[in-house]
């Protein structure tokens, strides 16, 4: 390689990034009889930015004494080079590396000479040790891939990327570079890549670019955000973290395992085998949940495809049973009954059923997603929009009506201006809630105990707290109303009957009914009751 260097003039170059053994030797010489197996290049500091003109021995005594003080995080300083490889460098030698390793965590400094104040920057002296070694790699690399190959690249632009004034790319994204660009413009836009997320330049040769929607962000994003999705989050969150594409849920079936199959190559490739084994089993579980006779085991961690023509669903697992259509544990009495006629009997059946009505109501109370049915336990205390956690669905806790945004739902054309919204029917808690009693009531020392979240995140439930007013059982207004809407929800009743006139036609507007006009004459009683007769 050194009659190839001779050959095409390139030994000059090396010689700039690389430490000659005079310059060594000179080094250990100038002063404090250190013995070079004493020190090494780890115990020096190079100072940049100093001012030009100084006199030497007055540099030296000025480092030495500023790298010296406590009050600069320094230590022993054996020896100072000034000039070094350059007119305003200095290199400082201290005895102990932890001091040369304490000065380095503050690069940039303000030292005093002349009255003056001067900004210098501090650098380990192994960068310049590693950025001669990279060019030395580099040229190595090069020659010995161009001639092997027959390839023949601009050993300039090679040289013109490395000898860059604080270039730090790495020997090998330059190499691919050189082998990818022409220029050095279009070379240097090939190395400068901006990730969108972290904010880091990096090589192109280190993007990753998604295979749905074409973003592109740095391979170290890709690995931390999919890790993080796949391990924590469903598999239908493991989209582009830029544009949330593709939409998994409502796109099209194929479209969506074109996807997962083109993501699977990428995580394979990027992430752990462990990482790969939990997305490929995720996405097996993911695709047996959408079969319309999957059901998981209410015992235990395993799921069968059920084909009997029957509710009962024996796990070869456990060996225990399950109900296929309400996925609860099977019982003996559920044989022959719907299941609905199968919670009435378990609910009347309880022994605590008769004493703990209003707490089954008001703790925790489980709630079916109305598209996949998957059940969960919704706590009291907070709002009623709820997302699916199975199948992403957004629905009304109150009235399983979907969460639709703006144009996304077909009801009116005025939809289309609203952000994420749903309809609510008269008789859900959204609108009943707010309803004011008629019946005053005294105060009195009675808190309310029902278990709820009392802040948004909250992780553990505490008390109400709430005043309980003395006709409401020790439970105070806001849960009494919870029951009351639920009971009516429970028994189809309809609080159309309560509406006066103008709650009537507001009802009718918000559902684009035709409000029909009042007659000549007619009695406000008489249309009110036929505004009810509309609206029912």
């Amino acid at each position: 390689i050194d009659d190839l260097f001779k050959s095409l003039q390139l030994q000059r170059v090396v010689n700039m990034y690389q430490l000659s053994n005079r310059e060594r030797g000179a080094w250990q010489d100038c002063g404090g009889g250190v013995h070079s197996g004493l020190v090494d290049d780890r115990h020096k500091v190079v100072v940049s930015r100093l001012p030009v003109g100084v006199s030497p021995s007055k540099m030296k005594n000025k480092l030495t004494l500023f790298f010296q003080r406590r009050q600069n995080a320094g230590g022993e300083v054996l020896d100072v080079k000034y000039p070094a490889a350059q007119p305003d460098q200095a290199w400082v030698l201290f005895r102990h590396q932890r001091d040369a390793e304490h000065v380095l965590r503050h690069p940039v400094r303000v030292i005093t000479i002349n009255e003056q104040q001067f900004p210098i920057q501090l650098k380990s002296f192994e960068d310049m040790e590693v950025r001669g070694g990279q060019i030395r790699i580099a040229l190595h690399r090069f020659f010995t891939h161009s001639f092997c190959t027959g390839l023949h690249y601009s050993k300039n632009l090679l040289l013109s990327i490395l000898s860059l004034e604080g270039c730090s790319f790495s020997s090998t994204d330059v190499l691919e570079a050189v082998q990818s660009c022409r220029d050095l413009p279009s070379a240097l836009k090939y190395l400068c890549h901006d990730c969108p997320i972290c904010q880091e330049q990096i090589s192109f040769n280190r993007m990753v670019t998604m295979t749905h929607c074409s973003c592109t962000f740095c391979e170290s994003c890709f690995k931390k955000y999919f890790s993080s999705v796949i391990k924590e989050k469903n598999i239908v969150h493991a989209v582009c973290p830029l544009c949330n594409l593709p939409d998994v849920q409502r796109g099209r079936r194929e479209e969506s395992m074109e996807y997962f199959s083109l993501l699977d190559t990428q995580i394979r490739y990027y992430l752990d085998p462990q990482i790969h084994e939990l997305f490929q089993r995720k996405l097996r579980d993911q695709a047996l949940q959408e079969m319309p006779n999957f059901r998981w085991c209410a015992h235990c961690c395993f799921g069968l495809l059920h084909e009997a023509d029957r509710l009962r669903m024996d796990c070869p697992s456990c060996g225990k049973s399950t109900c296929f259509q309400c996925k609860r544990p099977w019982a003996p009495q559920h044989e022959g009954i719907s299941c609905e006629k199968f919670k009435e009997w378990e609910q009347l059946n309880s022994p605590e059923y008769q004493n703990s009505r209003l707490e089954q109501l008001l703790s925790r109370n489980k709630i079916d997603c109305p598209k996949c049915k998957f059940r969960f336990f919704l706590a009291r205390g907070g709002c009623l929009h709820f997302k699916c956690t199975q199948c992403q669905h957004e629905f009304c806790g109150g009235c399983s009506q979907p969460f639709k945004q703006g144009s996304a739902c077909s009801f009116s054309t005025e939809c289309g201006a609203k952000g994420l919204h749903a309809h609510h029917p008269r008789n859900c808690l959204y609108h009943l809630r707010d309803w004011s009693h008629k019946q005053e009531a005294t105060i009195i020392p009675c808190i309310c105990g029902v278990m709820e979240f009392q802040e948004s995140g909250a992780v553990k439930e505490e008390p109400c707290g709430r005043p309980a007013l003395p006709d409401y059982s020790g439970y105070c207004t806001v849960h009494y109303k919870e029951c009351l809407v639920e009971l009516i929800n429970n028994n189809a009743l309809d609080p159309v009957v309560l509406l006066d006139g103008v709650e009537l036609r507001a009802e009718m507007d918000r559902w684009k009914v035709p409000v029909p006009d009042k007659q000549p004459l007619e009695p406000d009683q008489r249309y009110e009751d036929r505004l009810r007769q509309v609206s029912r």
